[in-house]
């Protein structure tokens, strides 16, 4: 039971670790190329995150019961049903996060920093950093999906792709390879190459 406990609970384990590894990636990288400017952005940014992630992982982590029941029940026609409304909900709930945040941009800043130079950087920063709550949003209720209809294996594999291997590579190359104007476009890249990993494992995935 132990085992199978800690099993199922490795997608939301390693799904938590995603905003200290993003952190510790671009705090790294930021303080060597960037400067303290850089950290203090990615400071508000980060706070900004947990809040549209904390939102959008509600709606995920909601749904896991549901699909539990109509798992058992054997209930396709239900879970799939489920899995579309999980869907459509987070992709709205993300892109009002997004247009909220890209119109009043430096009101939200604000709230974290009023020091103008920071906002000033900030606000050019969070369209582009924002622009992965979107993928982000997907990305969570595949993870939710699979582990609740006891796919592990596959929920682990983007659970670790998206928060740790794709998200610190795509960090730390970005910025080698296109400078540290484009450095905040990194988290959108790295969650959308997880959602098409897991649109390609979901499709070639049975349910048992």
């Amino acid at each position: 039971m132990s085992k199978k406990i800690c099993k199922r609970g490795v997608p939301e384990a390693i799904s938590q670790l995603t905003t200290p590894v993003t952190a510790l990636c671009y705090n790294i990288m930021l303080a060597s190329l960037v400067g303290d400017i850089g950290v203090s952005t990615f400071s508000v940014l980060s706070f900004i995150y947990s809040l549209a992630n904390a939102i959008l992982s509600g709606v995920a982590q909601g749904l896991q019961p549901l699909w539990g029941n109509s798992y058992g029940k054997r209930d396709t026609g239900e879970i799939n049903w489920l899995f579309c409304c999980g869907i459509i909900i987070n992709l709205v709930l993300s892109a009002l996060i997004y247009s909220a945040l890209f119109f009043f941009d430096k009101p939200v800043i604000c709230i974290f920093n009023s020091d103008t130079e920071l906002v000033q950087t900030a606000s050019k920063a969070l369209p582009l950093f924002s622009l992965s709550f979107i993928p982000m949003a997907l990305n969570l209720i595949y993870t939710s999906f699979l582990y609740s209809t006891k796919r592990t294996k596959q929920s682990n594999v983007i659970a670790v792709s998206r928060g740790i291997i794709i998200k610190a590579m795509a960090i730390c190359s970005i910025l080698m390879l296109f400078g540290k104007e484009m450095i905040w476009v990194a988290p959108f890249i790295a969650e959308t190459i997880t959602l098409i990993i897991a649109i390609t494992i979901t499709k070639h995935t049975i349910m048992m």
